[in-house]
C-alpha cells in the first residue's frame, strides 16, 4: 500500500482523531477511528461499507481536518450527482463547521469553504472530467463519495490532479458493483491502497442488540434484511456486510470462484498426477460476436486447464476465429459436443451465423444434438453424427470428444 512521506510541506496541528475530539468535539466508533487514523499514514485510502455506518461522517471530518491543519491546502470532494455532493457530504460538513465556527473560520457556502485563495475546500459533481483540471497545491486531499457510482473517466481525471507533491486520496462507497475503479482499489490495485471494510455486524448497535449510537445501523434493520434478502444475496453482501457482490445478473461464474482458482494451490506440487492422460478431456467454448470481447476455447483434463491460443477476427468476418486445430464452430442456445481435431478452422460464414443467431434455432441442415467435423462435411454440407459415434469413429484423435454446456454447435468445411 502507498504510504505518505514523513514530514511534509506544512506542519500538521492535529491528527484527525485529535481534531475530531478537541476541535469538533464529536465521538467516533472504532471503524470511524480506523478510517481517520489511516489518513496521515497512507496516500490512498479506500473504504467499502454497508449502509448507515457513518462513512460519510468520516469524510466530512477528513475534509475539515485537512483544510484546517494544512497551509496551503486544497480539498476537492465529488460524488456521482450534485444532489449527493450538496445534500449528503456537504450537509455534514456545514453542520460540523457550525460546531466550531470560531476555530475553523473561513466563509462557508453550500459546497465551498474558503479561507484564502490557496486554502479552500470545494464540492464538484462527477459529471464531466474537465471540472478537475487546473487544481494544484503542495497539500491536496481528494474525497470521492459514493465512489462506486463514479465513472472510470472521472477517476482518470482525478489521477491527473494527484500530481501534487503529496496528494491524499480517499474513496468511500457501498460495494454494489462488480467492476470499475472503486472495486479495483480492493483487488487489482489493492497494493496501492490502505483498504478498510465496514460491516453492519461491527456496528455498536448490532453488537449490543440495542441503540447505542443514534443514527447507526440497528440490529433490527440487519435482522429484517437478513430475512428479506437472505445472507447469500448480493444485496445483503453489499448493503449489510460491506462486501462486493460475487456476480452481476448477467454473469455465469462468480468472481470469488475466479479469485479462489487464481490463487489456488500449485497442482504440480500438490498432485503430480493431476491431469493424466487417462482422465477425460472437457472443452469449454465462449464465442464472441458483438462488443470487444474475445473468443476463448478452454481445455480441461482433470484439474488441469489450458486456454488455447486466440486469433482476432479478419476484416469482414461476422464471427470470431476458433484457434487452429479445432473444427469450425459457432454457438447458439442449447448445449452439445465439440470435437478436437487437427484440421485448421475458419470462422463461420455470415449466412451460417445469421441463420443460427436470428431465432436461436438450429441450422436447417444441422441437428443440434450432433457435432460436425470439417472433414466430415462433403461439399460444405454438415453431416449429422452423435457425439458417442464420433468417439468411436475417431478414438485416436488428440483431445478426444467432450460435452460442452451452453451452446449448439454448427460445422462447415474448412477455409
Amino acid at each position: 500500500m502507498a504510504e505518505r512521506k514523513a514530514g511534509g510541506p506544512a506542519e500538521v496541528k492535529y491528527t484527525p482523531l485529535e481534531f475530531a475530539r478537541e476541535v469538533l468535539e464529536v465521538e467516533l466508533w472504532s471503524k470511524q477511528e480506523e478510517v481517520l487514523a489511516a489518513l496521515p499514514e497512507h496516500r490512498r485510502v479506500a473504504v467499502k461499507s454497508g449502509n448507515g455506518l457513518g462513512k460519510g461522517f468520516c469524510a466530512a471530518v477528513a475534509v475539515l481536518w485537512f483544510r484546517h491543519c494544512h497551509d496551503p491546502a486544497i480539498v476537492l470532494s465529488t460524488a456521482p450527482t450534485f444532489r449527493q455532493v450538496r445534500y449528503i457530504l456537504w450537509r455534514q460538513i456545514r453542520r460540523l463547521h457550525r460546531k466550531a465556527k470560531d476555530t475553523l473560520g473561513g466563509k462557508m457556502l453550500d459546497t465551498r469553504w474558503e479561507l484564502a485563495e490557496d486554502r479552500f475546500a470545494l464540492g464538484l459533481c462527477a459529471d464531466t472530467a474537465d471540472q478537475f483540471q487546473g487544481f494544484h497545491s503542495p497539500n491536496m486531499l481528494i474525497v470521492v463519495d459514493e465512489a462506486e457510482g463514479v465513472s472510470d473517466e472521472i477517476h482518470e481525471a482525478i489521477e491527473a490532479v494527484t500530481t501534487a507533491a503529496d496528494p491524499l486520496l480517499l474513496l468511500i462507497g457501498n460495494p454494489t458493483t462488480v467492476s470499475g475503479a472503486f472495486r479495483r482499489a480492493f483487488y487489482q490495485e489493492r497494493h496501492l491502497y490502505k483498504t478498510i471494510t465496514i460491516s453492519a455486524l461491527d456496528s455498536p448497535n448490532v453488537q449490543a442488540g440495542k441503540m447505542v449510537i443514534p443514527g447507526l445501523t440497528s440490529a433490527k434493520w440487519v435482522g429484517e434484511h437478513r430475512e428479506t434478502w437472505g445472507e447469500d444475496n448480493p444485496i445483503f453482501r453489499a448493503r449489510v456486510l460491506g462486501e462486493f457482490p460475487d456476480q452481476a445478473e448477467d454473469t455465469l461464474i462468480r468472481l470469488s470462484d475466479i479469485e479462489a482458482a487464481a490463487h489456488g494451490p500449485d497442482l504440480d506440487a500438490a498432485d503430480p498426477g493431476a491431469g493424466s492422460q487417462e482422465e477425460e478431456v472437457v472443452l469449454a467454448v465462449d464465442v464472441d460476436r458483438f462488443g470487444s470481447g474475445r473468443s476463448v476455447i478452454l481445455r480441461r483434463q482433470g484439474r488441469r486447464v489450458r486456454v488455447s491460443p486466440k486469433r482476432g477476427p479478419r476484416p469482414g468476418d461476422t464471427g470470431s476465429h476458433p484457434p487452429g486445430g479445432l473444427g469450425a464452430i459457432a454457438i447458439g442456445p442449447g448445449g452439445n459436443y465439440l470435437r478436437a481435431g487437427a484440421t485448421p478452422a475458419r470462422p463461420m460464414g455470415r449466412r451460417e451465423m445469421g441463420s443460427a443467431n436470428r431465432s436461436g434455432a438450429a441450422h436447417p441442415e444441422v441437428d443440434h444434438r450432433r457435432v460436425h467435423q470439417p472433414g466430415d462435411c462433403p461439399g460444405g454440407q454438415p453431416q449429422r453424427q452423435d457425439g458417442e459415434e464420433l468417439r468411436q469413429q475417431y478414438p485416436g484423435q488428440a483431445g478426444g470428444i467432450s460435452e460442452v454446456s451452453g451452446g449448439r454447435l454448427y460445422g462447415g468445411t474448412p477455409g
